[in-house]
């Protein structure tokens, strides 16, 4: 039929003779915009020469009455292009549309058989990849990238191009095996198949493709290809290749040793599942011409060796497991990047690295020993990164003589001494972060604007000793953005006339006095205290008010006297009656101290600890954070897992024993101290003896283990891995404090590396991990982190009407989707960690905008193989773990996994039901993704939309309808087989695109 229609409407052509002219006419029919104006007003009928040929027309070539080339790239115009309208054009050799807005399908697109060139990147052109380009036997260059909505499996017919050199499909939705679009390329020299949806295993095997010698630029990132990478010595075959980018897959095997690709220069293959070691041939001179080698956010082990190769120029290697010492030779590298790894020994043997360094990113490894001191090489370095390790001594006067020198960040290590006066006098230094060390002296300001040096824009020496006035010289750093000098012992007044580009200050918990500067007033309070009591914040600069807030008058003197001594005399009288009160309370609940439920950090265990339950019958628990007063409610749920959850899941119930955790025999209060700033383990000091070690990863948290061990605290829920408690502090702060269960934790070394990785990932849809705590006893192992007073997206679902909570709009939940799919990105993408334990009482929607926070992430790393299994069970009994982990003998979770989690999550949402509840009694469904796949076939999918969501929208149920059907199709894909399972980059920028079609 398809056939059929393109002969009549050739035949129409003819016919009418629609000439090249008409036909590009015809075409600016559809443009709605050029804002450069280009085309509307040099396309003119009237501007042609004598053989009809199109003159002056802009991005127009013509050769003998025909049309042979149009580029319109860049200009920003919008609206239909009709390839059918210039079917015509039958010499057009070149069409470069790139960068545009254009709209529609490639149909047709077969039928320009003189065709070299084509280029339609960067536009809104939809649909799957029409036959017929078998046809195009003159093209040598394709670019169909950066088109999300075209996609669907890639057609036969690429073989029979045997021109073709260049093929672009990258950032699209094409799918299907890789190796079946590879077997059809010939003698291509450049392939970008990244940001799509192929899948299987980069095998060549026996048939290797025609194009694996000749290809020069291989990029296959960013897509869902899995297996080893070249299994059967593949890699040999590449004659050629000089880049290669397998980046953000899910490969996995050891690498292959690529000894005889001679041409590579350019290999990616981070953000995969590789193990094993390095193969040294990389890193060696004369096996390969590499210039950069990135293969971080893998598993590989082993040390690094020795870097001999002289073309090596930038090596990424981060977020690995590797061990062994820094390597003592890195040829000619500029950019050595080997953090989050665990690499001990002395950080001294960075000064044998030679003169060609430009970046060092050496933090969270395990580095010891000082800074080297006799080195002044490093002429070219422009940043040096090595926080979270063990380095001690002081800073080396050497640091502040690199000319080249922009960025310092050695925060959270255990330097000391004197700060040396000639790093603040560094010509080109921007950034400077030396907190959480223990720093000590005044701030040398002085000789460094004497020497002009102004460039610094951020300065963090929060966390260390120094003390000592501001030096008015701060004043004269103009440029100056950020400045963080808190939990020091600086005292006098805050010099006025600091830069007007400051947009964050913070000088809390200092010994700082006078009045606060009248330009320093727009920053939160947070900025000054705790700490500073002497430090006078004037309420109002135009009506000064007394301490109650009440405005001073004529007589104000008088006043303020007067309502002084009303206020003493009140206070004394209020504490005569909170004594009395206390008295009884204290009296009443020594009565009742049998029934109380206590843990004792120092071992003991009490009534508490005796009635957990066993870790096979254990009945999940979590209480939300928020919710202080909720009915049992029965349930035909399996059992629950949600771990660190703030909500209470339908069929939880919440425990309302109050209980401290040490027992009325613990250690004397005393008064606050001051919290170790190193989010590199360390125990906190404290006057007294304490039985455990408390880590602090978050500056703001001011707390000592004392402190925590004598806080009183409400169980809140229970899980597998322990339990819950709801921790008050003295200053009234509220803590989520999680006591894992005997036998959970593993070893205090590897518990002790994962949590500072931990501990250090900030997100704002994440509940942040704060501190934690390790005890000598075996239960002793608490994970600190904030009280969010928020319901869960569960409680939203389902107990909306009983606990008084408003309905979620739609609105809600599409901010809510993004929120978790924001989150997930940048755990999977950024720190390359899955969440692993995803639900939706994992899920805290925080009013009044009901931002969506994501709770107990990771949890799996810190914990034995055996709790971790007993948690996919559980997440399986509930739902959320993909088809995948049935068949597997281990399960682990994964970034996968966590993407069918979302999926299930997204069905939550938009039928307002929990996973694991019975939602239907037909014969073989019983999961929530069963149910809706049911309907789904049945064409019956409007019925398992939450009524509410569609029918809230005024007008616009028809538009409302639209939008939750595409979210649906995500969700759908997101449950989809582990090989089809799209990643969480690509589901969040389509989740964008969905919500940003609405608001159109």
């Amino acid at each position: 039929m398809q056939t059929i229609c393109s002969m009549i409407f050739l035949l129409v052509i003819s016919v009418s003779g629609f000439s090249d002219f008409e036909a590009l006419l015809e075409l600016k029919k559809g443009i709605q915009r050029d804002p450069s104006g280009k085309v509307f007003t040099s396309w003119d009928a009237k501007a042609l020469s004598s053989d009809k040929c199109p003159q002056n027309w802009y991005g127009v070539a013509c050769d003998s009455g025909y049309v042979t080339s149009i580029d319109l790239n860049g200009l920003g115009l919008l609206g239909n292009f009709s390839f059918p309208v210039i079917v015509s054009l039958q010499m057009l050799q070149n069409l470069s549309i790139s960068s545009n807005q254009f709209a529609g399908t490639l149909s047709k697109i077969g039928s320009f058989k003189s065709l070299k060139h084509l280029d339609v990147s960067g536009n809104m052109f939809r649909g799957s990849l029409p036959s017929g380009i078998e046809n195009l036997r003159n093209l040598e260059f394709v670019n169909l990238s950066s088109n999300s909505d075209l996609g669907g499996v890639v057609p036969s017919g690429f073989g029979s191009l045997e021109k073709l050199k260049f093929l672009d499909l990258q950032g699209n939705g094409f799918s299907g095996e890789v190796m079946s679009l590879f077997s059809q390329l010939n003698s291509l020299e450049y392939v970008d198949i990244s940001r799509n949806k192929f899948s299987g295993s980069l095998d060549l095997g026996l048939a290797r493709p025609s194009f694996v010698s000749s290809i020069k630029y291989l990029s296959v990132s960013e897509n869902s290809l899995t297996g080893q990478l070249f299994a059967h010595d593949g890699i040999s075959f590449f004659d050629s290749l000089e880049v290669f980018d397998g980046s953000s897959n899910h490969l996995s095997g050891s690498l292959p040793l690529f000894s005889f690709v001679v041409s590579l220069k350019i290999l990616r293959l981070q953000a995969n599942q590789l193990s094993g070691t390095i193969p040294q041939s990389l890193l060696q001179e004369s096996s390969t011409i590499l210039t950069e080698l990135d293969l971080s956010h893998n598993q590989l082990e082993g040390s690094v060796g020795s870097i001999t190769s002289s073309t090596l120029r930038k090596l990424n290697l981060s977020s690995n497991r590797l061990t062994g010492s820094l390597p003592l030779k890195v040829g000619r590298c500029a950019v050595i990047d080997l953090s989050n790894n665990n690499i001990s020994g002395e950080f001294s043997r960075i000064q044998s690295w030679g003169d060609s360094v430009e970046i060092i990113r050496l933090s969270s490894n395990s580095l010891s020993g000082t800074l080297p001191g006799q080195t002044s090489q490093f002429l070219k370095l422009t940043s040096l990164e090595a926080a979270n390790n063990s380095l001690q001594g002081a800073l080396p006067f050497v640091l502040g003589t690199y000319p080249e020198l922009k960025g310092i960040d050695l925060s959270h290590n255990q330097l000391s001494g004197f700060l040396p006066r000639n790093l603040f006098m560094s010509e080109k230094l921007t950034d400077l972060n030396l907190s959480s060390n223990n720093f000590s002296g005044s701030v040398p300001l002085g000789d460094a604007t004497t020497a002009g040096n102004l460039s610094l824009t951020s300065i963090d020496l929060s966390h260390n000793s120094l003390g000592g006035f501001l030096s008015e010289e701060l004043t004269r750093f103009r440029n100056l953005v950020s400045l963080d000098l808190s939990y020091n012992n600086f005292e006098g007044n805050i010099p006025d006339g600091l830069p007007e580009s400051l947009k964050v200050f913070i000088v809390s918990a200092n010994n700082l006095s006078g009045n606060l500067p009248e330009t320093l007033r727009r920053f939160p309070d947070s900025s000054f205290h705790p700490g500073n009591a002497l430090l006078i914040v004037p309420v109002s600069a135009e009506t000064p008010k007394d301490e109650a807030g009440v405005t001073l008058g004529k007589h104000g003197s008088h006043m303020k006297s007067s309502i002084k001594a009303a206020l003493i005399i009140g206070l004394v009288v209020g504490v005569a009656l909170l004594a009395l009160v206390f008295a009884l309370l204290y009296f009443m609940l020594k009565k009742q101290h049998d029934d109380e439920e206590r843990i004792d950090v120092t071992g003991e265990k009490t009534s508490l600890q005796k009635s957990e339950p066993s870790p096979s019958n254990v009945q999940e628990t979590e209480a939300s954070s928020s919710v202080t007063s909720t009915p049992t409610i029965k349930s035909k749920q399996p059992v629950s897992d949600s771990e660190n959850s703030s909500s209470l899941r339908k069929g939880e119930s919440l425990s309302s024993s109050k209980v401290s955790l040490v027992s009325s025999s613990s250690t004397p209060s005393m008064s606050k101290i001051k919290n170790s700033p190193d989010d590199n383990p360390r125990p906190r000091q404290t006057s007294v003896k304490l039985d455990g070690n408390l880590y602090i990863f978050d500056s703001s948290l001011t707390l000592s283990a004392e402190e925590l061990s004598r806080a009183p605290a409400e169980a809140i829920g229970r899980s597998c891995h322990g339990t819950l408690y709801r921790a008050v502090l003295s200053s009234g702060s509220v803590l989520a404090v999680k006591w894992l269960r005997e036998g959970t934790a593993k070893g205090k070394k590897e518990f002790a590396r994962e949590l500072k990785k931990l501990g250090n990932i900030n997100h704002p849809n994440l509940v942040s991990l704060q501190a934690y705590y390790w005890g000598p006893k075996e239960h002793e192992k608490l994970i600190i982190s904030r009280y969010i007073d928020a319901p869960c997206l569960a409680f939203y679902l389902q107990e909306a009407g009983q606990l008084s909570l408003p309905p979620l709009l739609l609105e809600n939940r599409l901010k809510i989707t993004l929120d978790i799919a924001s989150c997930l990105s940048y755990l999977h993408n950024e720190e390359a960690i899955p969440h692993g334990n995803l639900k939706s009482t994992n899920v805290l929607l925080k009013p009044p905008e009901l931002t969506a926070l994501l709770t107990d992430y990771s949890l799996h790393r810190l914990i034995t193989p055996e709790a971790t299994s007993e948690q996919v069970l559980n997440a399986a009994a509930l739902g959320y773990c993909p088809p995948e982990f049935a068949s597997s003998s281990k399960p682990y979770p994964s970034l996968k996994s966590d993407v069918y989690a979302f999926g299930v999550i997204l069905l939550e949402i938009l039928t307002g039901k929990v996973s694991g509840d019975i939602v239907c009694s037909d014969p073989g469904v019983v999961e929530l993704t069963e149910w809706v796949v049911m309907l789904v076939k049945q064409n019956r999918a409007a019925e398992c939309f939450d009524p509410c969501i569609i029918e809230s929208q005024e007008g616009g149920s028809r538009k409302a309808s639209r939008v939750v059907t595409d979210v649906l199709k995500i969700a759908l894909s997101c449950i989809s087989p582990a090989p089809e399972r799209p990643d969480m980059k690509s589901v969040s920028e389509e989740l964008f695109r969905v919500v940003l079609k609405r608001t159109k």
